[in-house]
């Protein structure tokens, strides 16, 4: 026996997709997919680019609110093991305490491989360190600023984020560093 659905006023028989029109669709979405990979490939380096660059921010504001706190000195320097500092700059660092001869790493951080780190001059004239007194002054070496520049060099735009610390103050700036990723300046 055969049953007959009663139709509904104003509602059609439910009707799917064809195979030609799920292939249109689909289509279409990959062209626009292809289209917008280059900017999702930029937001993605800049993404790193800013956790890199606020990474090294929270170093050395903890390495400035430890010094103050502790009444200690504290150095923000790059390191191979997570412990001692090292001699030039990388994507691993750490804040070292140094408080009546005892080392006391307070925060380890590291930052993303495809971000080139660079030290200006003033901080590679002081060893690749920031170091913070105990009242809340920075140093690096003789003087009393450096900046660390991060970059990534295939991204277009300003590529480029250098953070500083002088006089105790952290600051951070953007910049084109070009491909090359440029040496920072001096503050």
């Amino acid at each position: 026996m055969l049953q007959h659905r009663p139709k509904i006023a104003g509602l059609s028989a439910a009707r799917g997709f064809t195979l030609v029109e799920l292939m249109v669709t689909l289509a279409v979405l990959t062209i626009i997919a292809v289209i917008a990979m280059p900017s999702f490939a930029n937001l993605i380096r800049g993404n790193r680019l800013v956790s890199s660059a606020n990474e090294m921010v929270a170093l050395l504001q903890t390495a400035r609110t430890s010094a103050i706190s502790n009444r200690a000195s504290v150095t923000v320097c790059p390191s191979n093991d997570g412990a001692n500092c090292a001699a030039s700059p990388g994507s691993h660092w750490i804040a070292l305490m140094t408080k009546d001869g005892v080392n006391t790493v307070l925060r380890d951080g590291t930052l993303h491989p495809s971000v080139t780190v660079k030290a200006s001059a003033n901080l590679a004239g002081g060893s690749n360190r920031f170091t913070f007194t105990p009242i809340g002054f920075s140093a690096v070496g003789t003087k009393a600023s450096g900046t660390l520049g991060l970059c990534v060099s295939n991204m277009s735009g300003n590529n480029g984020i250098d953070v500083s610390a002088s006089a105790g103050r952290v600051n951070t700036a953007r910049r084109a560093a070009t491909a090359a990723c440029t040496t920072p300046g001096d503050n």
